[in-house]
């Protein structure tokens, strides 16, 4: 009634004496008793299965067998092959091995099952083996590690050889006590997997104990249906991820801590700007003020000086004292005039739209401006190198102003210890047209030309001079788009540089 395939053999030829029907399916067609094994199953005798009944008949001794792959020949086709787990277990009459008792059992679909198991287990491990993320396996309650690739050993500083087979908490004793034996004991009791991130870690590698991040899953692994025994993890070290977002969380800080400090920074500047633009209305408002009011006086003062000159008598005006004051009044009164004049200017500069820009000639409105030079610029050697057709787009008014400013400078601060020359020059550029007024005048120091486009700085006090005409010019010039510098060397004279948009 068994289900196994028995058989008794008996004698030194290993006759069979029975065989139950299981055993007759391993050889249909063959007429099995009374016939020696390897007169019918010759094929047994290649396979060592007869010398294996002789050891057992010959010691006494048993002989079991498991998963012994026998290939047994059909009566058609090929061979096939088999796999049985068996006993050879002797008999004895009378104290001596007479025969022998034969049970097997037919194992096939099992071998095949397993191997097929582990061709898959193979596949698996070769695809791991070639992850780039780090993978292993480990085994049963000590988590010896079963399994780990490249990436893993490259993570762990050791070699294959080192880790595999080897408890994991043997490998890293570092590990131990970071919690990570007890999250293995609780997804090798729970079956739930865990999933770890930006979980730090200490491990020694490369001599040297180092603060490691990962992003991991152990992943629990079971026996087919059976119990969990082992537990896969697939990690990704971030530690370089990690530092870099900490260090951008810590640049953030700072910023914000400069943004404050920024933001509190602008505000005393909007302050600051705010005290200055009232400041400005207010100085606009004097000089305005100033301007209107003090032309009356002056006025009056120039019609008294008048109504002098024609009720002194001759000979008075003519005495060298009277003279003297008569002509220092005048001056005095001429110098408030310009005074008032300049300051009527720099308010309606303040105040006013000189008009859109347009095309003007700077040939053109450099011989204009000559016909209103003082007269000490007829003594000066002049040389004027533009090209007529040069023009620039400026306000026609504004541009008048610079030209002529420059011009009267260049003959006004002229050295009496040699003949006066100026040069007025003007070329294109690729994306400007430059104007150049050089002279060979006074010249400045560099602390002067630090002051040159202030406000009432007179640098050479000997020349009637209200020290407004330069500052006027560089707002005309900064108003429009241009540019201004200065060149110069005392004693050997000054240039002026005007760079207009082109």
């Amino acid at each position: 009634q068994t289900t196994a395939s028995v058989a008794i053999v008996r004698g030194p030829e290993h006759r069979f004496v029975y065989h139950n029907t299981a055993y007759q399916r391993l050889f249909p067609h063959r007429e099995l008793t009374g016939k020696a094994v390897a007169e019918v199953l010759p094929e047994t005798k290649e396979q060592g299965f007869i010398a294996l009944l002789d050891t057992v008949y010959r010691t006494g001794e048993p002989y079991f067998g498991y998963e012994m792959l026998l290939h047994v020949t059909p009566p058609v086709g090929p061979p096939q092959a088999t796999y049985y787990n068996f006993a050879y277990s002797p008999y004895r009459e009378g104290g001596q091995t007479v025969g022998i008792n034969i049970f097997a059992y037919d194992v096939t679909e099992l071998v095949h099952a397993r191997q097929q198991r582990e061709a898959q287990q193979r596949r698996l491990y070769e695809l791991f083996e070639q992850a780039p993320v780090a993978i292993a396996i480990f085994r049963g309650p000590q988590y010896v590690i079963e399994f780990a690739n490249p990436a893993v050993c490259a993570i762990w500083g050791r070699t294959l050889a080192q880790a595999v087979g080897t408890p994991l908490f043997e490998l890293l004793p570092e590990s131990a006590g970071q919690g990570f034996e007890e999250l293995l004991d609780s997804v090798m009791a729970t079956g739930e997997p865990f999933v770890a991130r930006e979980l730090p870690s200490i491990i020694d590698r490369h001599g040297q104990r180092d603060t490691v991040y990962w992003n991991f899953v152990y992943q629990p692994l079971r026996e087919g249906n059976g119990p969990i025994t082992a537990v896969t993890v697939v990690a990704t070290e971030v530690t370089d991820q990690v530092l870099a977002r900490q260090q951008v969380q810590t640049l953030n800080e700072e910023l914000a801590a400069i943004n404050e400090e920024l933001t509190a920074t602008n505000k005393e500047l909007l302050d600051t700007n705010t005290r200055l633009v009232r400041t400005n209305a207010d100085l606009d408002t004097f000089v305005y003020t100033a301007s209107h009011d003090l032309k009356a006086p002056i006025t009056n003062i120039e019609s008294i000086l008048l109504a002098l000159r024609e009720h002194l008598p001759a000979q008075v005006e003519q005495e060298p004292l009277v003279a003297q004051l008569l002509q220092l009044l005048g001056s005095t009164v001429e110098r408030f005039r310009l005074t008032i004049a300049q300051l009527t200017d720099l308010t309606k500069l303040q105040q006013t739209y000189a008009g859109p820009a347009e095309t003007v000639s700077l040939a053109t409105l450099v011989q204009e401006a000559l016909l209103d030079m003082p007269p000490e610029a007829a003594a000066a050697q002049l040389t004027v190198a533009i090209d007529p057709a040069l023009v620039v787009h400026f306000a026609l008014k504004n541009a008048r102003s610079i030209v002529y400013n420059l011009l009267s400078n260049a003959f006004k601060y002229r050295d009496p210890a040699r003949p006066s020359v100026v040069q007025v020059r003007a070329e294109r550029l690729p994306h400007a047209v430059v104007l150049r007024v050089q002279d060979n005048g006074l010249g400045l120091s560099a602390s002067q030309q630090s002051r040159l486009f202030g406000l009432f700085q007179r640098l050479h006090t000997h020349v009637e001079g209200t020290g407004v005409g330069l500052y006027i010019v560089k707002r005309l010039v900064e108003n429009g788009g241009a540019t201004i510098a200065v060149e110069s060397q005392p004693d050997q004279g000054t240039t002026f540089t005007v760079t207009f948009p082109a």
